[in-house]
């Protein structure tokens, strides 16, 4: 069985992410109920089905030091037990996963709901794959569908989100990995994660966006370029708003920013809406739970 002692965490800014997502669920097969979908419900970065530590190393140092030892570490639901409960239920669940030990966990979870064990498909396969297999292969005319993107880092690629939006049927959660991302822009650009921030943002104007250049003056009086860092979190968060905003079809203006208990921002809760004609509707509901949960 998975270490849960390892392998759980909790914290308010977590009850606040689930209970947004819980509340959009509901609000979401409401809305639906009595239109001719099949109503889909996609978690993508799984785990066990309940709290898990996310894995904040890369190549070599913490990129989320900032998570407190005293988080509570209480056996709690996590999005994938939560979505089980949402009223009406989906015609569909796909939990995705890439850890075997993980996906076992996720088998148990099935087993504990009989009424719905056929509709609970768990896939282990890299989030990234299988999303963009699902996208193209799914018939969208009578196909809608809430995808939970809930990484533990930087996992989720830009080319993945460019999928999503071109369905035009996915409403979006994205957890986004804020500190995560601030981390990988070091202040010495050279040292920039640029591949990887490359593969996230899905272009290279990340650089000018978060790094300029000014004419300092040298020791012997000659004027010299320095390249430094010239942002701050919430011009991280405006930029990747800016990006879903070029694809979905409508996006929150204001992502929640979760704190630790240290008042450090970790992550942003950005919803997108992908169907065109439901988008003013499902934005409204998405900017009225990130406001007063």
């Amino acid at each position: 069985m998975t270490d849960f002692a390892n392998q759980l965490f909790g914290g308010s800014w977590t009850e606040e992410k689930l209970e947004i997502l819980k509340n959009y669920l509901d609000a979401y097969n409401t809305a639906l109920k009595d239109k001719p979908f099949r109503r889909v419900y996609i978690d993508a970065f799984a785990g066990t089905g309940y709290r898990q530590n996310p894995s904040t190393r890369y190549k070599g140092y913490d990129i989320f030091e900032e998570f407190t030892h005293d988080e509570p570490k209480e056996f709690l639901k996590g999005s994938a037990a939560l979505s089980l409960e949402a009223t009406p239920a989906f015609d569909q669940y796909y939990f995705i996963e890439s850890d075997l030990n993980k996906v076992a966990e996720l088998e148990k979870l099935r087993e504990r709901i009989p009424d719905k064990v056929q509709k609970v498909e768990i896939i282990q396969s890299d989030a990234n794959i299988f999303i963009r297999e699902y996208c193209v292969k799914t018939d969208w005319r009578n196909t809608r569908a809430v995808l939970f993107l809930d990484p533990f880092a930087t996992e989720v690629q830009w080319e993945t989100i460019e999928a999503i939006a071109r369905t035009q049927c996915i409403d979006v959660w994205i957890l986004f990995p804020l500190m995560a991302i601030n981390r990988l822009l070091a202040k010495d650009h050279t040292k920039a994660f640029y591949d990887c921030l490359n593969r996230f943002f899905g272009t290279e104007d990340w650089f000018e966006r978060f790094y300029k250049t000014r004419v300092l003056e040298d020791i012997f009086g000659q004027s010299v370029e320095s390249v430094y860092k010239a942002c701050d979190f919430n011009g991280i968060g405006e930029f990747y708003k800016e990006r879903l905003k070029s694809i979905f079809s409508g996006v929150s203006e204001k992502p929640k920013i979760f704190y630790n208990r240290r008042d450090t921002p970790l992550f942003q809760f950005f919803f997108a809406a992908g169907n065109p004609r439901g988008a003013t509707i499902a934005v409204r509901i998405a900017d009225h739970l990130l406001r007063k949960i």
